[in-house]
């Protein structure tokens, strides 16, 4: 019984070592995932307020997004699908334009211009 527990103790030190290297592989995963997968919304511009809708998505539609403010969402890798830009203020829509991305890579889409001449941007990285 004895050796039993010298056995136990001697492996203790590597056990704990390796469910701390575990760990870290564990916690670093998540982060460099949370770069990519993203796609994301921020409105440059004070004249409107603007928004994401995705009819893929069962025309899923992100907030209206006010200036200066950004908002993003984590999607599924493996698509590759459209995304509508719109611009919003005071209860009227205007249509943006569109561009297709892939949900695998981060995806950021910047508004810019003034309500009557709206302009976006798409940076993917």
């Amino acid at each position: 019984m004895a050796a039993l527990t010298r056995m136990r103790k001697a492996w203790r030190p590597v056990l704990i070592g390796a469910l701390v290297l575990a760990g870290m592989a564990s916690t670093a995963t998540p982060a460099s995932a949370a770069s990519t997968n993203r796609t994301g919304l921020c409105n440059k511009t004070s004249s409107y307020s603007s928004y994401l809708k995705f009819p893929n998505r069962g025309g899923f539609t992100s907030p209206a997004v006010r200036g200066g403010q950004c908002w993003s969402i984590t999607l599924a890798a493996g698509s590759t699908e459209p995304v509508y830009v719109y611009a919003y203020r005071n209860g009227v829509n205007v249509y943006i334009g569109w561009r297709s991305i892939s949900t695998g890579q981060h995806n950021v889409f910047r508004t810019y211009g003034t309500f009557t001449s709206p302009s976006f941007t798409l940076s993917v990285s």
